[in-house]
């Protein structure tokens, strides 16, 4: 299940991220390495959000007309759609406008462990997608 792969891979970037808590973000290096696994957990939480759209027969073009969608449907809140929101800006950040990552702001996220209410989100997601019998491949 698509899904459930993209929340293993959300789960697995929280692991990476609570280890580099763990030990500090003391150099460039590990700096750099917390903010690669944001992106990627990013993004595998936004391919979840517009899957899970897609499963319910929406084409939705952007991760925000996902969540909006999701909301709709009753699957998201609005602190969800919000997060999802932030989340995306961020990955746009991060991929499209590399200039302008501010560095603090991805040191205070790991600090802070923001990057788990994605997993939180994920799970959700996931146990939703399975109680409405969306089985994807």
């Amino acid at each position: 299940m698509l899904l459930r792969r993209l929340y293993e891979r959300v789960a697995e970037e929280a692991a990476r991220l609570d280890e580099l808590r763990e030990r500090g973000l003391r150099g460039w290096v590990e700096l750099y390495a917390a903010l690669h696994a944001l992106q990627v957990q990013a993004q595998a939480l936004l391919d979840m959000v517009r899957r899970f759209a897609s499963l319910l027969g929406y084409s939705p073009v952007t991760p925000r007309d996902a969540a909006r969608i999701l909301r709709e449907e009753g699957v998201l809140g609005d602190e969800d759609v919000e997060l999802v929101r932030r989340v995306a800006g961020f990955r746009n950040i991060v991929v499209h406008e590399y200039l302008g990552v501010d560095y603090r702001l991805v040191r205070g996220i790991v600090e802070e462990g923001e990057y788990r209410r994605l997993v939180v989100l994920a799970a959700r997601l996931l146990e939703e997608a399975e109680r409405r019998g969306l089985d994807d491949p």
